[in-house]
């Protein structure tokens, strides 16, 4: 997994535009690092959102990407992508019932203009997670 990882990384970081790109090829970047130490494909995941969210600053409740991947990666535990998208989606969704962004593109718009809306980056992840399931 480690060379799989970084090259995801590198492409996105190459190919990805705002934020978004450069988080997610950090998040890659580690977990290629983490593998690489042996740890298993979910620990090495989770090291990765570790390190995106030390060097990014959001924590789950945000109103961010982390908001869905959070939960995926820790239903990813038990082995069931299906799970993992499941709690991804449920992640993005409840995105849209918080009206302060705490991180992210979102912390510059209002409260009554997220109320509704799902966080992008929580969407994307939720359906990249429905994707691979």
């Amino acid at each position: 997994h480690t060379q799989l990882y970084r090259a995801i990384g590198m492409e996105l970081s190459q190919t990805m535009g705002g934020s978004s790109g450069v988080l997610l090829a950090i998040f890659f970047a580690a977990a290629g690092d983490a593998a690489s130490s042996g740890m298993s494909m979910t620990e090495s995941l989770k090291a990765g959102l570790a390190r995106m969210q030390e060097i990014g600053g959001a924590s789950l409740g945000d109103r961010t990407m982390i908001d869905a991947l959070s939960p995926a990666l820790d239903a990813l535990a038990s082995g069931n992508l299906v799970d993992a998208a499941i709690a991804a989606r449920e992640g993005a969704d409840r995105t849209a019932q918080m009206t302060r962004a705490k991180a992210g593109r979102s912390s510059y718009i209002n409260a009554e203009q997220l109320r509704g809306h799902v966080d992008p980056g929580a969407e994307a992840v939720a359906r990249l997670f429905q994707t691979l399931a």
